[in-house]
């Protein structure tokens, strides 16, 4: 059995690493997945470039479930841009592989490579980017994905289209599976869930949910078992395209006994996104979705591809069947049928525009800029990575397209 190694870095990777862990130790119970923990210990290092969250963990008696070893933090200070991230942690960065390696060690063997993050402050973006380009020189043989909190509406630095623009750049250069998050969607799901105490920790229980209803599909004896590597190959049509997002039905607090068809139109329900963005303006790619309960695949299939026609969900027409299923009967705590989706959809390439605009107003001006060439950065970077993230919208763009080029 292979293993599956976590990285979570930052203030934000490491509050949703922690969600994460207790959502899954609480839904395996005793019997915790070998790919994710070693004798009961989650396989992920906790890393920050200042102390201040990870002595919280440490002092937090409900998260002991770490390893102590594998607490890697910085001595410099919090890191602001990307560029102080990249460039000025190298002691960091050093103890870090070290302890990689040594997780390494305690692995069969390696499945995948994990990173959780934000990519809006420099310890997300920056150090965040230098592991991914290790991880994938060194592990190139696994999948590389990532776990991003991308910029919300309201951001509290004004640098973050810097930061996340540079950080999406070697996201897209080295990673090959990417699920993105952000704060507008996670907090209009909470409302309408009717849970108004709006805080990030609210968020992060959303966000481990999610993705540990992605998760449990490996853990399960299932029609069409998974794992990251099948996903990556069903659902990314072309190497440069590999942003997906998730959605789930349904929003448990007002419904627990949901029928297939209620379920199926759901999952397509804007109200469903944990990601701010408009199905309606795009057109999906590709779609995996994740059922749990009692039901079979011909089921879900027909009662999905009736909701398709008759809500008019668009797919690209170059692909002859863009859906993969997942049938698990082991059923959710919170209701008797529940669906995951991972999605993958050109509206994508609106979003990273609307980050490329915003990079473009302050570069326009070269405001803030002097900061991250203090930090060591180059000019050029920046016009690199605005220039990657052209070549991704492109290629979204590319793909609404809906134009039959094969021969009739």
């Amino acid at each position: 059995m292979k293993q599956i190694i976590t990285i979570q870095v930052g203030q934000s990777g490491n509050q949703i690493g922690n969600a994460i862990w207790n959502q899954m130790m609480e839904d395996c119970g005793e019997n915790l997945d070998q790919k994710f923990f070693r004798k009961g210990i989650p396989r992920t290092l906790l890393v920050d470039s200042e102390d201040n969250t990870l002595d919280k963990i440490r002092g937090n008696k409900n998260l002991s479930y770490y390893d102590p070893n594998n607490f890697v933090s910085g001595k410099s200070g919090k890191c602001l841009t990307f560029a102080s991230g990249y460039y000025g942690q190298n002691d960091l960065f050093d103890e870090i592989v070290e302890k990689i390696r040594k997780e390494q060690e305690q692995c069969d063997g390696v499945q995948a490579v994990q990173l959780i993050h934000s990519i809006n402050g420099g310890t997300g973006s920056g150090i965040g980017a230098k592991l991914i380009y290790y991880t994938s020189d060194n592990f190139c043989d696994c999948s590389q994905i990532n776990i991003t909190i991308y910029p919300s509406k309201y951001e509290n630095s004004v640098i973050y289209p810097y930061n996340s623009l540079l950080g999406l750049m070697h996201l897209n250069y080295n990673q090959n599976m990417g699920f993105y998050f952000d704060n507008d969607a996670l907090q209009q799901m909470t409302e309408n869930m009717f849970i108004y105490d709006q805080n990030y920790e609210t968020y992060n229980q959303l966000l481990a949910f999610a993705m540990d209803g992605i998760y449990k599909s490996f853990r399960h004896n299932s029609y069409s078992n998974t794992n990251f590597y099948k996903i990556q190959t069903n659902i990314t049509p072309f190497p440069k395209l590999h942003c997906y997002t998730v959605s789930l039905a349904p929003l448990f607090s007002y419904i627990n006994s949901p029928s297939l068809l209620q379920m199926s139109k759901e999952i397509y329900s804007k109200r469903n996104q944990t990601f701010s963005m408009s199905l309606s303006q795009g057109l999906f790619l590709a779609q995996q979705i994740m059922i749990y309960g009692n039901t079979d695949v011909f089921s879900v299939q027909q009662e999905f591809k009736q909701t398709i026609n008759s809500d008019d969900i668009q797919f690209v027409k170059w692909i002859a069947d863009p859906i993969t299923y997942s049938v698990c009967p082991v059923k959710q705590k919170q209701c008797d049928l529940m669906a995951f989706s991972i999605n993958h959809h050109t509206a994508m390439g609106n979003k990273l525009n609307l980050l490329q605009q915003q990079y473009r107003t302050l570069f326009q001006k070269r405001a803030y800029l002097h900061i991250f060439l203090q930090d060591g950065l180059d000019e050029l970077e920046l016009q690199e990575a605005e220039s990657a993230c052209g070549d991704v919208i492109s290629e979204y763009c590319c793909c609404n397209d809906q134009t039959d080029t094969t021969d009739e």
